[in-house]
């Protein structure tokens, strides 16, 4: 409340509380009738006016509290686009970082494979008669192949770091999920769909097929579909 009003309501009423003291004491109504009914006046003319301001204020403050109101409903809405849109990019950072991983996991697993072969070739390798009577030659062969196979061993703990291990295939049935057929060979003491040969290894990235094996199953003379 506006503190001039307040202080005039107090004044009137204390004049008021006078007067009526006045009557008490034999004072005539009369006297001052016009005066008191003058201030009933300026008394009902500012309860009006304060009852107009506080009717202003509050529509105000309805207006404001509307006004906020809509504006958090913007903010919340905002809010779920936003986080709907920083979900959507995570998702496909990390789909694009999982790819790319499997990309790089791939060439790791080829270059497995082909240090493995790398080994077997110079353990299968059959000297000249000259080379293996030379020491140095041997040697050599010999430090070579222990070399490979030490970054082997070394490629393979990597690799199973990463969570990557090799499907086991030979002797085993056929599984579509991480075998895929390249040969049918025909042995009759064996069991059909058994693997007896592989022709490319497969690898497993935490249970998921990172590379099929590529396999030859076996399929026994009288079930040759």
């Amino acid at each position: 409340m506006d503190e001039g009003i307040r202080e005039s309501l107090v004044t009137q009423f204390r004049a008021f509380l006078e007067e009526s003291q006045e009557r008490k004491e034999g004072i005539p109504v009369g006297a001052r009738a016009g005066d008191v009914a003058d201030d009933l006046m300026h008394l009902y003319q500012a309860l009006t006016g304060l009852k107009n301001e506080v009717r202003i204020e509050s529509r105000q403050f309805k207006e404001a509290l509307d006004r906020f109101r809509a504006l958090f409903a913007v903010v919340e809405e905002q809010k779920v686009l936003l986080t709907r849109e920083t979900e959507r990019h995570r998702e496909v950072w990390e789909d694009r970082a999982e790819r790319s991983k499997g990309t790089f996991l791939l060439e790791l697993v080829g270059l497995r494979d082909r240090l493995e072969r790398s080994v077997m070739a110079m353990e299968a390798h059959r000297p000249s008669v000259v080379a293996a009577m030379s020491r140095s030659e041997t040697a050599w062969r010999a430090g070579m192949v222990e070399g490979l196979r030490m970054v082997l061993r070394r490629l393979e703990q990597t690799l199973l770091g990463q969570g990557i291990s090799m499907v086991e295939t030979l002797g085993r049935p056929l599984d579509p999920e991480t075998m895929r057929v390249i040969g049918v060979e025909h042995h009759a003491d064996r069991d059909s769909d058994v693997v007896v040969a592989e022709d490319l290894k497969g690898y497993v990235w935490n249970g998921q097929v990172l590379r099929p094996a590529e396999v030859r199953i076996n399929k026994k003379e009288g079930n040759k579909e």
